[in-house]
């Protein structure tokens, strides 16, 4: 079996990956806070400090970059600061002793995870994003980036926190594409049958909705009402949005009304 390392193991998305490589590959996961599954094999470590990244990459055949560093996607919400810098420690920082140690150690395939419309986002965490795909198509190691639409739980987590006011200021005309993490992390693990493959197609959602039709599916399945106030979309914003959908790339199964009825809210 080929051991593939996978970062960000721990997470949503990191989560069903290694549940799609078990059943065929070693896995192995670096974390700062290694779990207890015993068919894992758990390396601590911290891609921000370095640690334990040495001992990760060595022996393994394939890496899966899928760690990240979002506050706004911890906490949920976006706050002024977010649109002003974004933490380079992981996304950069990381990548990159990621991918030295990743050359030293002589690995076959770096898969690169990362967001629909990096390219041309300009939020500084997509900027961030889009800096660390630079660094793995110019590195030495074989490579293959995937990018994704926003996940299904993040948008549930978002709307969850937008709830707790009494009143919810939303954008409802934006164009969104949710998609389900368990589907992407499929099409990332088939991918990976096949060898780098460079810039691999888009992944998103198999509807394109707006924000609007979004909450309101959110509020009849989850059971809660807020007044919405409906925030005008400047034409800048609207075509900033849909850089951020795929509607020709590929696409999942799961609906955003299917997922939020099989998963209870964070």
């Amino acid at each position: 079996m080929d051991t593939v390392l996978v970062t960000g193991g721990t997470g949503h998305l990191g989560r069903d990956v290694v549940a799609r490589l078990k059943p065929s590959h070693h896995v192995r996961v670096l974390a700062r806070s290694p779990g207890s599954d015993p068919d894992v094999e758990w390396i601590r470590g911290d891609l921000a400090t370095g640690e334990g990244i040495t001992a990760a990459v060595s022996g393994a055949q394939v890496i899966v970059h899928a760690a990240t560093l979002s506050p706004a996607a911890r906490r949920g919400f976006l706050l002024p600061v977010d649109f002003w810098r974004s933490p380079p420690d992981v996304d950069v920082d990381g990548t990159r002793r990621l991918l030295d140690a990743a050359a030293r150690a002589g690995v076959a395939h770096f898969a690169h995870v990362s967001i629909v419309g990096v390219d041309r986002a300009r939020i500084p965490y997509m900027r961030v994003k889009h800096t660390a795909e630079g660094l793995v198509s110019a590195g030495r190691v074989p490579w293959s980036i995937l990018r994704a639409t926003q996940f299904h739980w993040l948008t549930d987590r978002m709307l969850g926190k937008a709830a707790r006011l009494p009143v919810m200021a939303l954008p409802t005309d934006l164009r969104t594409q949710p998609v389900d993490s368990r589907d992407f992390a499929a099409y990332l693990v088939g991918r990976l049958a096949e060898g780098p493959g460079g810039h691999c197609a888009d992944f998103g959602g198999p509807e394109v909705l707006t924000l609007g039709e979004l909450l309101a599916t959110w509020q009849r399945i989850r059971g809660r009402r807020r007044r919405l106030l409906r925030v005008p979309v400047p034409s800048a914003v609207g075509r900033a949005a849909r850089d951020l959908t795929c509607p020709q790339g590929n696409r999942g199964t799961v609906t955003w009304a299917e997922w939020l009825r099989t998963h209870p809210p964070e």
